[in-house]
């Protein structure tokens, strides 16, 4: 089995690198929803809702909250696992290529 070429260690860490970004730019576009979207909401529901489930209703939402944040948290420690596991791997293409870095 012949080894990968300088271009094409390039590409696969490229693509690595700009997958890790793709998450980042999810999560913090999930973070923006929770904290602008999802809290707007919430707030409207509280401020509106009759009986005694509002309570119930804003308890809810502040879940809903918490879990989209947990999993913007989670994007971004993938993207970092991502970054770390291509930098890793593009090293040792490199090497084992015989590449100068």
């Amino acid at each position: 089995m012949n080894g990968k070429t300088k271009q094409e260690i390039e590409m696969d860490f490229t693509r690595a690198i700009d997958q890790a970004v793709e998450l980042e730019h999810l999560a913090h576009d999930l973070s923006r929803i929770a904290n602008n979207g999802v809290e707007s909401a919430i707030l409207v529901l509280k401020n509106n809702w009759r009986g005694d489930s509002g309570e119930s209703m804003e308890l809810a939402g502040k879940k809903t909250i918490t879990d989209i944040y947990r999993t913007a948290d989670d994007l971004i420690r993938v993207a970092n696992t991502i970054r770390t596991t291509a930098d890793l791997v593009y090293r040792a293409e490199k090497k084992a290529a015989g590449l100068c870095f």
